[in-house]
C-alpha cells in the first residue's frame, strides 16, 4: 500500500502528532524524541494500534490523530489499549477522504474482491475455528458468477499489498488452500462500515457499459408476447454481463408472471443469494407454484421439497402448510373429508344452498361411506357458503348426529340442538341468553323452538339444522316408542312446514335409505311425514370425479384399472385406495398390482360387510344371484336345492320381478346399471369386484345356518 501514500501525510492538513518510534519500522531513521507534554502509551495501547495499522504511516498517524483529540477532551495523555478500541470508529471517520481516494482508485474487481475479502474475515470473526472463506467462493455463496477479471483482481490485490496470503494445509486430507485478509485491519473496518459486500456487488453491473445501456431500453419498453420473447432481451444481457443483477430480477419476475414456476424458481434461487428482502416473496411464490404444479401431476416427492424451501425461508407460511397438509396424504381414511378435499356433488351442493336461500329442506340419502357427513360438514362451512356466492354471516349452522344421542329421544334431541346452539352464538351474549333460560326452565323441547326461531329472526339470524344419521330418529328403543316417534316426526313437520317461524329454518337430514323406506307407516288419514323434503341421494362418483380425486398422485394404467375394478366409484373405497397408494410413493415408488389387491382387501372388508349387512334379504339374494356364475363350483357341498337350471335367462326374469330392490342398490352404489335390453330390464353387474369377491368369500365360509338362510332366501325369488 506504500505505493499510494508516503509517510509524511498530514491528517485533515494537521501536523503530525507524535508517535512511539516503535509504531514506524519503515520510518524509524526519521523519527524524533517525543516533546515534552505529548501522550504516552502503554503496552497494550502499542499493540493495539500494531494490531489496526500494521505500521503503516498514513493510518498509524490517523489512529493517533483520533487518539490526540479523544487525550485532549478527556485530559487524559496516557493512552491505553482501551483507548485505542474506542476511537476506531473516529478514526475511520477522520480518514475518509484518504481511505476513499485510494479505493475509487480501484478497478470495479478490485473493489468487489476487497469488500469480499473483509466480509469473508468478520464470518471467520463469528466462529473462531473457521479459516476465513476465500473471496470467489463467499462471492459465490451471494449470487455472484465468477469471471475472469474477479479472479485475476483477487491476485492484483496480493501483488499491490493490499491483501495478504496464508496457505493452509490439512494434513489428514493433504488438502491445500489459500486464505486471505486485508493486510490493515482498520481498512477492513472501515469497509465492512462503508461498502458491505451485499451493496457493493451490485457495482458489477457497471463492468459492461452496452449491457447496462440495453438493459434501460429494455426495461423502457412494454411486455410483449409471451414469456419467451419477453425474457428474449434481459438473457442477452445476462450473457454480456453474467452478474447484471437486475436484468435476471426482471427474468425471475417474468417467469413467476408467465407460470413457468421451474423457471422462476431457478432464477429467483440466485435472485435471493444476491438481494434477500427483494426476492424473498418471488422466490416463496415460486416454490408454492412450482409445489402445487408438481403436485397436480402426482409429482408428491419433488412438490414436498417445494413446500419444504418455503418454510425454510417463512417458517409461518400458512399457504406451505395447507399443501403440506394435502402432502400429508389427501386422503382420509376412518374421517369426514374436510371442505378443502371434497370432489363432486356439485348437484347436490347446488340443491342444498337453493333450499337453504328457500328456508326449505332436504333429505340426503346414500349407502355406507357415500360421503354424507362429509357433504354435512361442507355446508356448514362459511368459506364453502362464500364461495358459492352465498352470505353466511346471518346463518347459524348447527350440525349434530343423532347416533351420538344415546339413547335417542326427541327430548334429548331439542336439548342437542340448543345447546349446539348456544354454543354457535358467542358473538350474541344476549341472545346466548335467552336460550340458556329456555335450558334451565327444562324447555328443551320441540314447543320451544318456534320461540328460539322467532329470537333468531329479531336479531336477522336463522337456523341451518345439518342431521346426520337420522336413522337412529326411525329406529324405536326402550326409551323412544313408536308413538313418541310419531310425536317426534310430527313435531318436526309442524316447525319446518307448518309454523310461522319456518322461515328462519332450513333443515337437511342424512339416512342410509329414502325416508320413506324408513320410519312409521303411512295412514290414509295424515300426510306423509316426509313430505317437506325434497330427496336427493349420492350415487357413486363419476369417472371425471374420480379422475380430479386421485389426480395428486401418479397411478400406473394397470393400478389405475385394479382401482376401477375394486373401488368403482365409492367414495370411501377410493380414499382408501388413494391413501395406500400414497403411502407407498412415500418410500419412492408405487406397488405392484397384486400387493395393492391384497392390501386393499384387507382394509376394506368392514365396508363390505356393513353394505351386506345393510341390504334386506331379498336384496341379499339378488346379489348372490348376480355372482352365482362364480358362487356354483363352491356351494355344491352346502346347498342342497336344485339351482341348476338358474341360467342368465331365469335370473333374468327375477330381477324384472324385483326392480325397486335393484334400483336401491343401484342407488346406494352396490351395483350399476350397464344398459337396457330391449325389454326395458336392466343388465346389471356389481359395481365394486371387492364387494363381488367379499359375497363369494362371506357365503363360502358360512356355517349352515347362514347358507340355509340364502337358501330360503333363493327359493322365494325364483318361486315368488
Amino acid at each position: 500500500m506504500q505505493k499510494y501514500f508516503s509517510d509524511s501525510v498530514c491528517v485533515n492538513s494537521s501536523p503530525l502528532f507524535p508517535v512511539p518510534c516503535s509504531l514506524f519500522p519503515t520510518t524509524a531513521a526519521k523519527s524524533t524524541e517525543p516533546a515534552q507534554g505529548s501522550l504516552t502509551y502503554d503496552s497494550e495501547a502499542i499493540d493495539a494500534i500494531l494490531a489496526l495499522t500494521s505500521g503503516h504511516p498514513y493510518f498509524t498517524q490517523v489512529l493517533c490523530h483520533a487518539l490526540f483529540a479523544q487525550a485532549r477532551t478527556e485530559q487524559k495523555w496516557q493512552v491505553t489499549g482501551d483507548d485505542v478500541t474506542r476511537i476506531v470508529d473516529d478514526a475511520i471517520e477522520i480518514g475518509e477522504g484518504g481511505l476513499t481516494w485510494f479505493r475509487d482508485g480501484l478497478p470495479i474487481p478490485e473493489r468487489v474482491i476487497f469488500s469480499a475479502v473483509a466480509e469473508a474475515q468478520k464470518k471467520a470473526e463469528r466462529n473462531y475455528t473457521q479459516v476465513v472463506q476465500d473471496p470467489l467462493s463467499l462471492l459465490e455463496e451471494y449470487g455472484v458468477t465468477i469471471t475472469e477479471s474477479l479472479t485475476q483482481a483477487r491476485e492484483k490485490l496480493v501483488e499491490s499489498g493490499f491483501l495478504g496470503v496464508v496457505d493452509i494445509t490439512d494434513q489428514v486430507s493433504s488438502y491445500k488452500e489459500k486464505s486471505y485478509k486485508v493486510k490493515i485491519e482498520l481498512v477492513r473496518r472501515w469497509l465492512i462500515q462503508r461498502y458491505p459486500l451485499r451493496r457493493e456487488i451490485f457495482e458489477l453491473e457497471d463492468l459492461d457499459p452496452e449491457a447496462k445501456a440495453s438493459y434501460q431500453q429494455a426495461i423502457e419498453q412494454t411486455d410483449q408476447g409471451d414469456v419467451w420473447q419477453k425474457v428474449k432481451p434481459y438473457e442477452q444481457i445476462l450473457k454480456a454481463n453474467p452478474n447484471h443483477f437486475r436484468a435476471l430480477f426482471e427474468i425471475a419476475r417474468i417467469y413467476l408472471e408467465g407460470h413457468v414456476f421451474d423457471k422462476a424458481v431457478e432464477c429467483y434461487q440466485r435472485a435471493y443469494q444476491i438481494d434477500r428482502v427483494r426476492n424473498q416473496d418471488g422466490l416463496v411464490r415460486s416454490h408454492l407454484g412450482y409445489g402445487q404444479h408438481l403436485m397436480e401431476v402426482g409429482e408428491v416427492i419433488l412438490a414436498r421439497r417445494q413446500f419444504d424451501q418455503v418454510l425454510r425461508i417463512e417458517p409461518e407460511n400458512q399457504q406451505a402448510y395447507q399443501f403440506y397438509n394435502q402432502l400429508n396424504n389427501p386422503f382420509v381414511v376412518g374421517a369426514p373429508v374436510p371442505p378443502d378435499r371434497f370432489v363432486g356433488r356439485q348437484s347436490e351442493i347446488l340443491a342444498g344452498f337453493n333450499q337453504i336461500s328457500n328456508r326449505s329442506n332436504l333429505a340426503i340419502w346414500g349407502g355406507p361411506g357415500m360421503g354424507k357427513t362429509s357433504f354435512l360438514e361442507l355446508l356448514a362451512s362459511p368459506d364453502v357458503w362464500k364461495e358459492y356466492g352465498q352470505d353466511p354471516s346471518q346463518a347459524v349452522m348447527v350440525l349434530l348426529s343423532c347416533e351420538s344421542i344415546q339413547p335417542f329421544t326427541a327430548s334429548g334431541f331439542w336439548q342437542e340442538v340448543l345447546t349446539e346452539l348456544i354454543y354457535k352464538l358467542d358473538s350474541e351474549p344476549d341472545l346466548q341468553t335467552e336460550i340458556e333460560t329456555l335450558l334451565d326452565h327444562g324447555k328443551a323441547t320441540a314447543r320451544a323452538m318456534p320461540q328460539v326461531l322467532r329470537k333468531l329472526g329479531k336479531h336477522n339470524k336463522f337456523l341451518v339444522l345439518l342431521v346426520d344419521d337420522y336413522d337412529a330418529a326411525l329406529r324405536e328403543n326402550p326409551h323412544y316408542t313408536q308413538a313418541d316417534m310419531e310425536a317426534f316426526l310430527s313435531e318436526c313437520r309442524s316447525i319446518a312446514y307448518h309454523s310461522r317461524e319456518r322461515r328462519y329454518l332450513s333443515m337437511i337430514v342424512t339416512s342410509l335409505r329414502r325416508l320413506n323406506e324408513l320410519g312409521p307407516s303411512l295412514t290414509p288419514d295424515k300426510s306423509p311425514w316426509y313430505n317437506h323434503y325434497l330427496f336427493r341421494s349420492l350415487k357413486p362418483l363419476t369417472e371425471t370425479e374420480v379422475e380430479q380425486l386421485m389426480a395428486s398422485i401418479p397411478i400406473t394404467p394397470a393400478l389405475r384399472n385394479v382401482i376401477k375394478d375394486r373401488a368403482g366409484g365409492h367414495p370411501a373405497l377410493l380414499q382408501i385406495a388413494g391413501s395406500l397408494l400414497f403411502r407407498a410413493l412415500r418410500t419412492g415408488k408405487l406397488p405392484d398390482t397384486e400387493t395393492f389387491i391384497k392390501e386393499f382387501e384387507s382394509q376394506t372388508r368392514h365396508i363390505f360387510q356393513n353394505i351386506w349387512q345393510r341390504c334386506s334379504d331379498v336384496e341379499q339374494g339378488l346379489l348372490i344371484l348376480m355372482a352365482w356364475s362364480k358362487l356354483k363350483g363352491g356351494l355344491e357341498q352346502k346347498i342342497t336345492i336344485d339351482l341348476s337350471d338358474i341360467d342368465l335367462t331365469k335370473i333374468d326374469v327375477i330381477f324384472s320381478q324385483h326392480q325397486r330392490e335393484l334400483t336401491n342398490l343401484v342407488e346406494q352404489g352396490v351395483i350399476i346399471d350397464k344398459y337396457q335390453d330391449e325389454l326395458g330390464n336392466g343388465r346389471y353387474s356389481f359395481a365394486s369386484l371387492g364387494m363381488e369377491q367379499w359375497i363369494i368369500q362371506e357365503i363360502q365360509t358360512s356355517d349352515q345356518a347362514l347358507v340355509q338362510k340364502w337358501q330360503t332366501i333363493l327359493l322365494k325369488l325364483m318361486n315368488p
